[in-house]
């Protein structure tokens, strides 16, 4: 399948869904963690905001600011419909999170994943079956809790 907009919102959906069960699944090139050891109970609690996104017709920026103005969520996926093959992963990551910084919204860091970059961690490509390039969101707070939930685990066996 593709990974570009040419495909309706239910199959990006339902691939995007099939990556992230394989994402929640106890891997052990990761110590025996999932891949994402924090996706699964962001699911389950319905704490994970999933939006389509199309920059010919939006700002990101306008719909992280509703994403920080709700209080439902913790993360949000931006998926982008069109144009993600064009976007070099820790570039867009970088230039959105110095935006953030930019409009008084710094408590925020974008983390992209594409599956158009071979990009291994643990040896294991990670993120080949995202169904399109993603744009998440979260705290700087959050990242840094579960930073220091993993650091001393085998999670990083490999890469560390």
């Amino acid at each position: 399948m593709r990974k570009s907009g040419h495909y309706s919102q239910h199959n990006i959906l339902e691939q995007l869904n099939k990556w992230m069960d394989w994402l929640e699944t106890p891997n052990e090139d990761f110590g025996g963690f999932p891949v994402c050891p924090f996706l699964a109970p962001e699911r389950k609690t319905n704490k994970l905001l999933i939006e389509f996104y199309d920059y010919g017709k939006e700002s990101i920026f306008e719909k992280i600011k509703k994403f920080d103005s709700n209080d439902g969520y913790d993360t949000a996926l931006f998926l982008h419909t069109s144009g993600g093959e064009h976007l070099t992963r820790k570039e867009y990551e970088s230039f959105i999170s110095e935006e953030l910084k930019n409009i008084d919204m710094g408590h925020l860091k974008a983390v992209c994943f594409s599956p158009y970059e071979k990009i291994q961690q643990n040896g294991v490509k990670t993120r080949e079956h995202a169904p399109c390039f993603i744009t998440s969101i979260t705290t700087r707070k959050a990242l840094g809790n579960a930073w220091s939930k993993m650091k001393d685990t085998h999670y990083w066996k490999k890469d560390k």
